[in-house]
């Protein structure tokens, strides 16, 4: 349904408070996406389940909460202007795991999925990147006397016509954690 011009009242005492999320994000691998919900300009809302390819599983990567920003630039020239998705966090510690995921998608596109902790059961979850136009990495690490942490930063590298989508659908499903016997097989 194309967009309809309405007006925007606010939406109700503090609006602009930060949004609590959660501690949990969903890394989709965009090679791994069979099909995801369709979009149109005007509206944000993503219709349909995102699926991913047979026996593919999203990563589940734990975040500081009080890290995890969503973010939205707009670029470009008149009539070109477009928005870049991205996601932002950071993850304590340094574990084997944590580097071993780095290494694994430094060159891969992926989508992100960041739950809103919204006062619903099910939460609002933000849809950031798309197949066609996913996120890629940047990465900060510390390991000082003042902390030990990586900070992710995904961000798309084309601008597009879209806003992170408000995801209704089905969370694909995650990938088991690794334990520590497998990762000293190398696994």
């Amino acid at each position: 349904m194309a967009y309809v011009k309405v007006s925007v009242k606010k939406n109700g005492d503090g609006a602009g408070c930060a949004t609590a999320k959660s501690s949990e994000i969903i890394i989709i691998d965009a090679e791994d996406i069979k099909s995801e919900p369709t979009r149109e300009v005007g509206n944000v809302v993503a219709k349909g389940d995102l699926i991913l390819n047979e026996g593919a599983k999203a990563v589940s990567i734990y975040a500081t909460t009080s890290s995890i920003e969503v973010t939205e630039e707009i670029s470009g020239d008149a009539d070109a202007r477009g928005i870049m998705q991205g996601v932002a966090y950071e993850h304590p510690g340094n574990s084997v795991d944590i580097k071993n995921h780095t290494e694994a998608f430094l060159n891969k596109g992926v989508v992100i999925m960041v739950k809103e902790c919204d006062g619903s059961t099910e939460g609002r979850v933000q849809l950031i990147g798309s197949k066609c136009n996913p996120l890629y990495l940047t990465l900060e690490s510390t390991n000082n006397k003042e902390a030990t942490k990586r900070k992710f930063t995904w961000k798309q590298e084309m601008a597009g016509k879209y806003l992170a989508a408000d995801y209704a659908g089905a969370v694909p499903d995650i990938a088991d954690p690794a334990t520590a016997s497998e990762n000293e097989e190398g696994a």
